[in-house]
């Protein structure tokens, strides 16, 4: 069978079923409340987007294009770059020279 004429059995075949379904009010009546939610769920999220972002929201997404931003935590990584080099590796480099003082 060609790859047309079963996509149009297939379209046939759904739009029977759309058919019968909606054929009952009960039915048409769950769809609509179906819809009407998820509109409003849709709407909902749509103006929650709307909102400008405050630093607090922003601050866990940055902004690969945002300089000042990236500078501060490109700072804030040396800065305990620096501490563990002060801190750890001149502990190590002391103790070293002690043992070999000592030895």
């Amino acid at each position: 069978m060609a790859k047309g004429k079963s996509n149009t059995l297939l379209l046939a075949g759904l739009a029977a079923g759309a058919y019968a379904y909606f054929s009952k009010k009960e039915n048409r009546d769950k769809a609509m409340v179906a819809f009407n939610n998820t509109k409003a769920k849709v709407n909902s999220f749509m103006e929650a987007q709307k909102h400008n972002q405050s630093d607090l929201t922003a601050a866990g997404h940055p902004d690969p294009h945002d300089t000042p931003d990236n500078k501060m935590v490109d700072e804030g990584a040396m800065t305990s770059v620096q501490y563990y080099n002060d801190e750890v590796q001149n502990k190590d480099k002391k103790t070293s020279e002690y043992n070999e003082v000592n030895s």
